[in-house]
């Protein structure tokens, strides 16, 4: 039976007085694709950042690839968020943001490696990102997360501002990633959802 990678159970979390998740339990076992879905307002992107550990609940327990999340050493490096909005130097290519991005990191890549992974998500070499379009940098922003091979992609409305060939390159590499991890994924748009999730999650929001 698949390892669970994601374990939620029973988490709250709150912003002031605003509860935003509530009793909330989640269990994403590996080569699944989850689809939190809903419309803004009822809790998606908090719970990806909660499972990011990018910020904590107020009560639950959250343990990711079988430990507590505060626990977590090199776990945490395979998990990878693309959230909105991807900000990138407009000056540089692509490719030269990936370069930029890593070294800052401590991790320099080679040139290959930034240019095999433009490829992987459909985009092309020696472009500066002022002139790329708002799907183009998601595709970017995409790429940046895939650089460090992830186990656990989580992906906050990846499909807007999207063209059709955009969205089809997204799907094969959320498909990719499941087949050695798993995916978790925020959206509205319940057709998508249906194209590439392997479950379905309706979030209803907290409430006051």
């Amino acid at each position: 039976m698949p390892a669970p990678l994601v374990e939620l159970e029973n988490v709250w979390k709150r912003f002031g007085r605003q509860w935003v998740l509530r009793e909330l339990s989640l269990t994403v076992t590996e080569g699944e694709v989850v689809a939190l879905l809903g419309p803004n307002g009822v809790g998606k992107t908090t719970l990806l950042r909660v499972i990011a550990t990018l910020i904590r609940p107020q009560r639950g327990a959250v343990r990711l690839f079988g430990k507590p999340a505060r626990a977590l050493e090199t776990e945490r490096g395979w998990i990878g968020l693309v959230a909105n909005p991807p900000a990138f130097y407009r000056h540089l290519s692509g490719e030269e943001n990936l370069e930029q991005a890593l070294a800052l990191s401590g991790k320099p890549i080679a040139r290959e490696r930034a240019l095999a992974v433009m490829e992987q998500v459909g985009l092309p070499a020696g472009r500066a990102v002022a002139a790329y379009s708002s799907g183009m940098r998601k595709r970017l922003a995409l790429a940046r997360t895939l650089l460090a091979g992830p186990r656990l992609l989580l992906l906050d409305e990846p499909e807007t501002a999207l063209d059709r060939g955009g969205r089809e390159e997204l799907v094969r590499v959320i498909r990719q990633v499941a087949e050695g991890g798993a995916v978790v994924l925020a959206t509205h748009d319940h057709g998508f959802a249906e194209t590439v999730a392997t479950r379905q999650v309706e979030m209803q929001g907290a409430g006051a």
